[in-house]
């Protein structure tokens, strides 16, 4: 194991800084507290920020060459409505809310790579933009940044994510996609209520809904190649007001995920169909509201072989792993699709420790924390490339 210098030095720092902030978690769009600290550290460190929307912090760093290419750094910062059910001395402090998908570990690692770059800026090849992201898990936390021109004239970006299926001490990358578009969808089925006793007189929601819920798995069984995955994940379904009265409203709610566009676009095609034809066939009418979250997670093939050596270099060739296709989403898709760059995996569980092994978005959910070093060294070699 190879960690930089500088983050080595400051190893119990970023420990403490990433502690910080899964104590004081904040939700999507909402990470006021996080914004004011996370421009503290980098203010200290002598980096200019700037507030990108509410929430969002951008540090820029310049090199001793005005010439050199610019690199964006991404750090996601929101956390998750989840009650936290550890009892570590760093469990979150605020109720309903906790840190439960790493977004804690990959702030504080980009603000001790961007001490570690502020320490030498005299010998950076260029520029390096900090980008604190706020609301990954809300789907709509880039859109600030990209307003506001930060991946203009960037010649690489870089993100990383921790990830509990991997042990501490490795990296997984891919040269290809390796996160699924995100669409949201709520489709709302209009019936006409009546008395249960007499449902011809009216047009039963719930009945069309459940029929809906069941049709639209056939996208996924008999519409689509099995060797290219596509999810249609329901989680919501509300309807009626009574035992015995005909819902005469209906609402489903859930997500799509695919790994092409051109899938996709088919998908949601096809969704909308069924919805709006199977309501039809019952006598009703189906409204769809398609919202659009991310697009996939594609990595530039060149970044990727740049980064490898990197990464080798770090945790040793024989700790390099090969990160499959994920049906998770993130929205650093949306900097990927302007500038050539990578999305890598930083290995985070401990057998030793088995909260550190548990899936994220779960309430026990935790990191070994060597993957935070190891982390801010592979940002902070991406930034010199």
């Amino acid at each position: 194991m190879k960690i930089n210098p500088y983050i080595e030095q400051q190893s119990d720092e970023l420990i403490r800084l990433r502690r910080h902030f899964h104590q004081y978690p904040e939700l999507s769009m909402q990470e006021y507290k996080t914004a004011r600290k996370i421009e503290e550290e980098l203010q200290a460190a002598g980096i200019p920020t700037q507030r990108i929307g509410e929430t969002g912090v951008l540090g820029t760093i310049r090199g001793g060459s005005q010439y050199g290419p610019k690199i964006v750094l991404r750090a996601d910062t929101d956390a998750l409505g989840i009650q936290d059910a550890k009892t570590v001395p760093y469990a979150s402090l605020v109720s309903g809310v906790m840190h439960a998908c790493g977004h804690d570990a990959h702030t504080a690692a980009l603000i001790g790579a961007a001490k570690a770059l502020a320490a030498r800026k005299s010998s950076l090849p260029g520029e390096v933009a900090l980008v604190f992201q706020p609301g990954e898990e809300y789907g709509k936390g880039t859109d600030a940044f990209l307003q506001a021109g930060v991946m203009e004239g960037a010649a690489r970006t870089f993100a990383i994510h921790m990830d509990s299926s991997f042990p501490a001490g490795q990296i997984a990358l891919s040269p290809e996609v390796t996160n699924a578009s995100v669409d949201h969808f709520i489709i709302t089925i209009h019936g006409k209520s009546a008395h249960v006793s007499v449902p011809e007189q009216g047009t039963d929601a719930l009945y069309i809904a459940s029929q809906t819920v069941i049709a639209l798995q056939a996208i996924v069984s008999r519409l689509t190649n099995p060797r290219d995955p596509v999810v249609v994940g329901i989680g919501v379904l509300h309807a009626g007001d009574a035992y015995n009265i005909v819902a005469g409203t209906a609402t489903i709610e859930g997500t799509i995920r695919c790994l092409s566009p051109e899938t996709r676009t088919f998908v949601k095609q096809k969704l909308r169909e069924i919805a709006e034809k199977t309501s039809k066939i019952y006598g009703g009418t189906a409204e769809v509201t398609l919202e659009d979250f991310a697009s996939p997670v594609v990595n530039n093939q060149e970044v990727y072989q740049e980064i490898r050596k990197i990464a080798a270099g770090i945790v040793g060739p024989e700790n390099l792993r090969f990160k499959a296709p994920s049906m998770g989403g993130d929205n650093f898709s949306e900097f990927l699709k302007k500038t050539p760059g990578l999305y890598a995996y930083i290995g985070s569980s401990n057998p030793e420790k088995p909260s550190t092994t548990l899936p994220h978005h779960t309430n026990l959910f935790d990191i070994d924390e060597q993957a935070v070093l190891i982390a801010a060294s592979l940002y902070t070699e991406a930034a010199l490339l």
